[in-house]
């Protein structure tokens, strides 16, 4: 009798840790829990992590509400990762789940999306189908900045200073970078004083202080304010030496000094000098450095023409705009 209640006790002692292991694996690998942690690591922003759990509760027979959820967080992952393929995702999502509360978010990142590809024209479409102002602040003002930038690269330079001028006023993380683009618009539309206004804060922010000089010299050349023009161009050419090779980017600052025909005959714009001799000239008078006649000397007239035509101006940022605005 001993030995058959023995048996049993041995016989349960080793069956229970069987059944304790089971539990505890259909506990982690139950949907909720699969859900739960998706939606844990998503919430983190570890979309990478979040993917797993997420795809494979998704393919389980769970509940309605859930797995609609569990795709959202998958194709904003997606979206997130730059998976090439998130544009078809979240469109799919939305043919999917036409009456989702995140459609509106959706539209707005397959603009973003857009945006990121260079398809600016896309972009705007669906960007002016979003309500951006019901998005997170973060999130709102990445966004608008890239609608901002998206009329800046379609040449709608009107519409994009009003959201660069609305997005300055409400989020500090992009404030320099508005200025800039709005420095720049002023400067398209002839507008130098509030041009110059803007540019020169930007000279000791560390992403702008080695393109605001071009502007500032050039606008101080227009106005005829040829000393502080030259302060701010040999200021540039010894902060920046490794340039001097590209100077005709600085010199360029001087091409409106061809309307300058009183102070130098040769930049009258009449008789035989050209335009590319005018634009030496200026540069040699008011950068006495022979290195940079030397560079732009050898500097080819295409090449020059192709830069330094007012009406194809390139700017820091890419964009062809014309002088108009």
């Amino acid at each position: 009798m001993k030995k058959k209640i023995s048996r049993l006790i041995c016989a349960v002692a080793c069956c229970v840790p069987v059944a304790l292991q089971a539990q505890t694996s259909e506990k982690i690998t139950s949907p909720v829990n699969l859900y739960k942690e998706g939606k844990e690591l998503f919430l983190q922003k570890n979309y990478a992590a979040a993917m797993p759990p997420l795809r494979t509760f998704v393919r389980q027979k769970a509940d309605v509400n859930l797995k609609e959820e569990a795709e959202y967080m998958l194709v904003c992952s997606a979206y997130e990762l730059k998976d090439r393929n998130a544009i078809a995702q979240l469109r799919n999502y939305l043919d999917t789940y036409p009456d989702t509360p995140h459609a509106n978010r959706i539209y707005a990142l397959i603009a973003s999306a857009y945006f990121y590809q260079g398809n600016y024209d896309e972009a705007l479409a669906l960007f002016n189908s979003s309500r951006l102002d019901l998005l997170g602040n973060e999130e709102r003002d990445d966004m608008t900045y890239q609608l901002a930038t998206c009329y800046l690269k379609v040449g709608n330079v009107k519409e994009a200073a009003i959201w660069f001028e609305t997005l300055k006023a409400s989020s500090p993380k992009y404030a320099n970078d508005c200025s800039y683009y709005i420095s720049y618009i002023r400067y398209t539309q002839k507008r130098y004083d509030e041009a110059l206004k803007g540019f020169l804060p930007l000279q000791d922010d560390a992403k702008y202080k080695a393109l605001v000089p071009y502007y500032i010299a050039e606008i101080y050349a227009v106005k005829k304010n040829y000393d502080k023009a030259q302060i701010v161009a040999q200021n540039y050419l010894s902060a920046y030496p490794q340039n001097v090779s590209d100077s005709g980017r600085c010199l360029l600052s001087f091409w409106r000094l061809s309307q300058g025909g009183r102070l130098f005959p040769e930049l009258s714009g009449k008789g035989k000098y050209s335009t590319k001799r005018r634009t030496l000239y200026a540069g040699t008078v008011l950068l006495s450095d022979r290195r940079i006649f030397q560079s732009c000397r050898n500097t080819r007239r295409g090449h020059y023409r192709e830069r330094c035509t007012h009406s194809k101006r390139i700017p820091a940022h890419g964009t062809r705009l014309s002088a108009s605005g």
